[in-house]
């Protein structure tokens, strides 16, 4: 098969420190996700890995949704779908808590997590392990309860292995502290970009809001306005960057710090034995 190539992938663009990115392109990738995604769901297909890996982005500013692989048709009446997907970092609450009928919502928590990561140029909610991921999500957007989610212990499997017990702390909702955080350009992250993140990362996916929905948040009709993405400055200074190169990167990065720090511990030695 051959297929066209796109010169980045949004975690090559985030993670690559000569890449100088605007508000521009993150208002309007949000917004060419959003469009991405409505049409995808309009069609009743849903995704199941939507990450910053996954959305390819050419030289003339447009942004793809990619690596269909975990994707399938969907329609309201199916009641037992595949609960292991999504990766780690963008999977929402309720496949987390075991939940198997689940809707097109859980590409909307993904959306919000790629959102936010344009902001902070860093992954957001980086769990190690499933319990860990959770944890985060509890202590971010605060512990889950029925008040919020009537739903929550019926259609969650898990939930009464996850749930807080007498002595647990329940967390409150601190998402919109935790979006202004470690930010590179704190202004950018305004009251409209905040709520629109709080509204595609509710835990319960039935409030959560939907691409259709998001398309008309206020963040997107105030200044700067939205781009289309041929306005965009794409004039990098690197010519191409994808996951790939930046692991590889990192990799060798590691290597030459572990090389130093034995080099270290050597010379170290030799001293010791020396004196």
């Amino acid at each position: 098969m051959v297929f066209e190539y796109l010169e980045y992938d949004l975690t090559g663009v985030l993670e690559t420190p000569e890449i100088r990115l605007t508000q521009d392109h993150v208002k309007s990738w949000s917004q060419q996700l959003l469009n991405g995604v409505h049409y995808m769901h309009k069609n009743k297909v849903i995704h199941r890995d939507l990450k910053a890996s996954n959305l390819l982005i050419n030289r003339n500013g447009e942004l793809k949704i990619a690596d269909w692989g975990l994707a399938r048709s969907w329609n309201s009446e199916m009641k037992r779908l595949t609960n292991k997907v999504i990766t780690l970092w963008y999977r929402p609450p309720e496949l987390l808590l075991g939940m198997i009928d689940y809707t097109t919502k859980i590409d909307m928590w993904s959306v919000g997590c790629i959102v936010a990561e344009m902001f902070r140029r860093s992954g957001f909610l980086k769990g190690r392990n499933e319990a860990h991921q959770l944890e985060l999500i509890y202590k971010v957007c605060g512990t889950p309860n029925t008040q919020e989610w009537p739903n929550l212990e019926r259609k969650c499997r898990l939930w009464k292995k996850f749930a807080p017990g007498p002595n647990d702390k329940i967390y409150p909702n601190r998402l919109a502290q935790c979006l202004r955080e470690n930010l590179p350009h704190p202004k950018w992250m305004t009251d409209s970009a905040v709520s629109l993140i709080g509204k595609l990362m509710e835990k319960n996916p039935d409030t959560r809001w939907s691409a259709e929905q998001a398309l008309v948040a206020d963040y997107f009709f105030e200044s700067p306005i939205v781009k289309q993405a041929k306005d965009l400055n794409m004039k990098f200074a690197v010519s191409c960057a994808h996951e790939m190169d930046c692991r590889k990167r990192y990799e060798q990065n590691e290597a030459n710090r572990q090389a130093q720090l034995a080099q270290a511990r050597k010379q170290a030695a030799f001293a010791k034995n020396a004196s």
